[in-house]
Order: C-alpha cells, then sequence, then structure tokens
C-alpha cells in the first residue's frame, strides 16, 4: 500500500524535501490569510487591497523569467536556501514592526513588494529541483504528494492562524501585535524547511550553461510557443488564476460585510476551500489516465466558475463553507492537471525556464487577478465574483473543450507514460 500511494517518500531527499516544504507551507497557508485581512482591517479600504497586489505584481513580472533561466543554469537546493533567508529576513521585519505596534501600511505594501521579488525565484527552483530527488518511475506520485501539500495544509493552519488572531486579538486589542504574532509563526516554519534543505542531497544534473542569460529567456519562450501544448496548459492556469482563485483576496471582505463573522471564522472558511483542494487533488489522481487529462480541463473551470457565482448569490456563512468546498475542488482539480501534464512532458533541460513561465500564475497573475477582484469589489463585491465566474465557465466551453491542444493530451500522455516504463 505505502509503496503504491507514497512511493516517493521512500527516496530519502524527496521525504526530507516534502516534509520541510510541509512545514513552511503551513505558516505561509497563515500568511497568506493574514496579510488580505491586515490590510483591510488597518485601511478598510477594498482599494488597498488592490494596492497589495500591485506591491507583489511589479516585482514578479519583471523577474520570474530570470527565476526561471537561474533555476536551470545554478545548483536550485544552495537558490531555494537562499531565498528562505530572504523570506525570513523580511518577514521577520515585518513581524517585529506589528509586534512593537510601529507597522504602517507602507511597511505592507514594502515588504510585500520585496517578498515577492525574492519569491520571484523560489517556485522555478523548487519546481526544476524535486523531480531530481525520486526515480522517473516515482515522478507521478511525487507530483501528486506535491501538489497536495498547499491544499492539505489550509485544511488546518488557517484555522490555527484564525485562532491564534481571535486569541491575541482578544488579549490586547491591537490587530498589529495579533498579526505579529502569527507572523513569527509564519518565519519559524520557513526556519525549519531552510535546515531541511540543507539536509538535502541534490544529484549531478544537466544544466544549461551556454549562452547568456536574455538567450536562455529567449528559448525557453520560444519552446512554449513552438510546442503549443505548454503554451495551452500554461494559458489556462493562467486564465483560471486570473478570473478564479484570485478571489481569496475578497475573503476578508467576504466575511465581514457579507458575512458578518470575524478572524476566527475566516480561518474556517480558508479551510473549507482547502477541504476542496484535497478533494481536488484526489480527483485528479484518480482520474490520471491518459484520456481522461481533457476532462478534468474541461469540467473543472465550470465547477469553480459555478461555485462562485453561487457564494455571491447566498450570504448564509454555514451555505458558504459548502460552497467554499466546492471551489476548492474545482481549483485544485484544473491546477493539478496542469502540473502533472507539464512535469511529465517537460524536457529536463527547459524545466526550470518552462516552469518558470508557469510560476508567473502565482507571481504575477494572481496579484493581477487580485487587482481586478479588489477593482470590482469596490462597486460590489458579489459583482466580482459572478463577473469571473462566467468567464470561467464561458472559457471551459468555448475555448477548452473544442481546443486541439485538449484532444492532443491524450496521446501526448500516454507517450510520456510510455517513456517512463522504459526507464524503469
Amino acid at each position: 500500500m505505502f509503496s503504491n500511494r507514497f512511493s516517493a517518500l521512500q527516496h530519502r531527499d524527496f521525504r526530507i524535501f516534502w516534509f520541510g516544504y510541509v512545514i513552511s507551507v503551513s505558516g505561509q497557508q497563515m500568511l497568506w490569510m493574514l496579510e488580505p485581512w491586515l490590510v483591510y482591517e488597518m485601511t478598510g479600504s477594498k482599494l488597498h487591497l488592490g494596492i497589495f497586489a500591485l506591491a507583489q505584481a511589479i516585482p514578479a513580472t519583471a523577474l520570474v523569467l530570470v527565476g526561471g533561466v537561474i533555476a536551470d543554469k545554478f545548483d536550485q537546493r544552495k537558490l531555494l536556501i537562499i531565498v528562505q533567508i530572504g523570506n525570513i529576513v523580511l518577514l521577520g521585519l515585518l513581524a517585529v514592526l506589528a509586534l512593537i505596534e510601529v507597522l504602517e501600511i507602507w511597511h505592507v505594501f514594502a515588504i510585500a513588494f520585496l517578498h515577492s521579488a525574492v519569491g520571484s525565484f523560489e517556485n522555478p527552483a523548487r519546481q526544476s529541483m524535486f523531480p531530481h530527488l525520486v526515480s522517473r518511475a516515482s515522478m507521478p506520485n511525487a507530483i501528486g504528494l506535491n501538489s497536495a501539500i498547499h491544499p492539505g495544509t489550509r485544511v488546518g493552519a488557517p484555522v490555527v492562524g484564525g485562532i491564534v488572531l481571535t486569541l491575541m486579538m482578544n488579549i490586547t486589542g491591537s490587530p498589529r501585535i495579533a498579526a505579529g504574532t502569527v507572523l513569527l509563526i509564519t518565519v519559524a516554519g520557513i526556519a525549519v524547511y531552510t535546515f531541511m534543505l540543507m539536509k538535502i542531497h541534490l544529484p549531478p544534473i544537466k544544466r544549461a550553461y551556454a549562452g547568456s542569460m536574455l538567450k536562455s529567456m529567449t528559448e525557453g519562450a520560444r519552446f512554449i510557443w513552438q510546442q503549443r501544448i505548454f503554451a495551452f496548459l500554461i494559458g489556462f492556469a493562467w486564465y483560471t488564476m486570473f478570473f478564479g482563485i484570485s478571489f481569496t483576496i475578497l475573503l476578508p471582505v467576504i466575511a465581514k460585510d457579507i458575512l458578518h463573522v470575524g478572524p476566527g471564522l475566516l480561518g474556517t472558511m480558508w479551510a473549507a476551500q482547502g477541504i476542496g483542494s484535497m478533494a481536488g487533488v484526489i480527483l485528479s489522481s484518480h482520474y490520471a489516465r491518459p484520456e481522461q487529462q481533457r476532462r478534468s480541463l474541461i469540467f473543472a473551470p465550470i465547477l469553480l466558475g459555478g461555485s462562485m457565482i453561487a457564494l455571491a448569490l447566498v450570504p448564509v456563512y454555514w451555505v458558504s463553507l459548502v460552497i467554499f468546498f466546492l471551489v476548492g475542488t474545482g481549483a485544485s482539480a484544473g491546477n493539478v492537471a496542469v502540473q502533472q501534464n507539464l512535469q511529465m512532458l517537460v524536457p529536463t533541460e527547459l524545466r526550470g525556464r518552462v516552469m518558470g513561465v508557469w510560476s508567473i500564475v502565482h507571481t504575477s497573475i494572481r496579484p493581477m487577478g487580485e487587482m481586478q477582484f479588489s477593482a470590482i469589489a469596490v462597486l460590489s463585491a458579489p459583482a466580482a465574483l459572478i463577473v469571473s465566474g462566467i468567464m470561467l465557465i464561458a472559457a471551459s466551453v468555448f475555448y477548452v473543450a473544442p481546443s486541439n491542444q485538449s484532444h492532443r493530451l491524450k496521446d501526448l500522455r500516454q507517450a510520456a507514460l510510455d517513456a517512463a516504463a522504459e526507464h524503469v
């Protein structure tokens, strides 16, 4: 049973990486819940939520392709360690400013800007490194386990963060001190992850040393454009993030202004979405056969878009938890399907650059989507959800379903599986 479902964890280095990353992401889940809440608590402005998103989008957009090239050229483990040290310094500073109650909103924006710049190098390096920690036969399992980390930690970590926020607010009456306490937990998680990375032995990897950085970036972009299946998959992920998953920037608004609940129950909303995300991972893993890939990409955004529309129309807290579950399921099922196909199909020597372009979905597209949601929410938060939900459903029906690229996935995945079997 273990060898089938968790075969990747039999590899020592992947096991160390995976458990360290679980701890780190648990802290980051609290951070992602905390930051919009803190901005909205300090300003009461939906527009400031959009400015917060912009502060993250600018450096991410400028640097993420550079991060992909560096991930192909240099030792990804060392790069990840450097990035984590940068995260510890920045978030530690934010925590100190909050705890001594001198934190201003410009501090939050400035550190968000710098944190996003540092994070631009993280996703490409991590996505390029972890496939080298397992055998090729265990690659699909490693991808599934890696994809389960974010939804899995979202089940419990935001709840804990919400409880800590509520407890510290009751004790101190200060949103800043409460936020600083949660930030310290996040920093501790990143520190543990950094220590675990230092224990990993990365095998020799063929690296793209030749050529300038500009040439390497151009080569990666040309490959994605010429091999249109990658452009299709990455474009799908971008679109789904922009009109779908980015709506989480509005969760503090939904909680406070629509559902009329506090930070403790805000964490429960995140958890409901996390449970749904785990269901999405399980569905994607179960329906992972080559002939099932197209259906996953069609129905996931329909479920996500329909659930967002339902969330806008049913402002009842306990009902919203069920809807958040469905939101998480749709978002995760589509995201995992894209990651599985990319990791299985991309050549090793181009993985950093291709995954660097994919990682724009988190580093650039997500903040841009958050800006879009925040801008519409200035007029009406429910309207922002309805408009974006309609855009997701329309794209699935009129673009993904009839696309020639979605029809190609069956043959491409089968060829990748056959190649993996030859290496066993």
